[in-house]
């Protein structure tokens, strides 16, 4: 009997040191887990893409509203790598083809972003518009600067335009319109009505652009109404038709990402 029991005591410390030196390793392998967990919660943290506009998404995953009058269109089409495009068609007679984003996302005041986005303009190059982008303020109603930022075509020329308070428009920056190419934009832009805090910078085709003030940086009211959301497309020109095709949308905390 004794011998059985010093058995018995003998088995339950051996279990006992088992368990024990399982409940070690197990709290081991969580610990050394635990910095790829983390890791992995800093790469999600870090990424900086805040709006993707890209026509695979599906227009209900990017449009707010799609703003068509007359006969104008937005289609898909594919470019000459494949990738999916929107392409805005505005048939002559036609006063505007828009698409108002950014779907599940609202720059707020003090936001600072980038927007980017590729264009391939098919225009007469003497058609004036009205935009082919629109930082457009809501509720219009409200607005008084109604679209702080637009993009347009005039005289030739390709213009941003700001607009302040008062609806007084400036032209910080043209060039001469091109048609049927590729060219790439992003506005870095710090979102304010306080036109001392506002800013915008410029690139075009990857280059930062020199404004009409003599500098890379235009500090401007960026924010009217109650907010303010991009819009892209054809607004204006109705005596002729225009396509105007878009791809690569982004809305991003950084240019990097903005500029794909």
């Amino acid at each position: 009997m004794r011998k059985t029991k010093i058995t018995g005591i003998t088995l339950a410390l051996s279990c006992l040191f088992l368990l024990t030196n399982c409940k070690k390793q197990s709290d081991s392998s969580l610990q050394e887990q635990a910095p790829n967990s983390n890791a992995q919660m800093n790469s999600v943290n870090a990424l900086s893409v805040l709006f993707n506009g890209d026509a695979s998404n599906g227009s209900s995953n990017v449009w707010k509203e799609i703003n068509v009058e007359q006969n104008g269109t937005i289609t898909t089409v594919n470019d000459e790598t494949g990738t999916l495009c929107w392409s805005f068609n505005k048939p002559v007679g036609s006063h505007r083809a828009e698409g108002h984003g950014a779907k599940n996302y609202q720059a707020v005041e003090g936001s600072d972003i980038y927007i980017g986005w590729t264009s391939n303009i098919n225009i007469p190059v003497s058609l004036k518009t009205e935009a082919i982008f629109q930082w457009k303020a809501y509720p219009t109603a409200k607005a008084s600067a109604n679209h702080p930022l637009m993009l347009r075509t005039s005289n030739g020329k390709l213009e941003l335009q700001h607009f302040d308070e008062n609806h007084v428009a400036t032209v910080p920056w043209s060039i001469a319109l091109s048609s049927g190419i590729w060219q790439k934009f992003v506005i870095h832009m710090k979102v304010s009505k306080d036109d001392t805090i506002g800013f915008i910078e410029f690139w075009y085709n990857g280059v930062q652009q020199t404004l009409s003030n003599g500098s890379k940086k235009l500090k401007c009211r960026t924010l009217d109404s109650d907010y303010c959301d991009p819009k892209w497309g054809v607004y204006g020109g109705d005596s002729s038709l225009v396509t105007h095709i878009v791809k690569k949308i982004r809305i991003a905390s950084t240019y990097s990402d903005a500029a794909q």
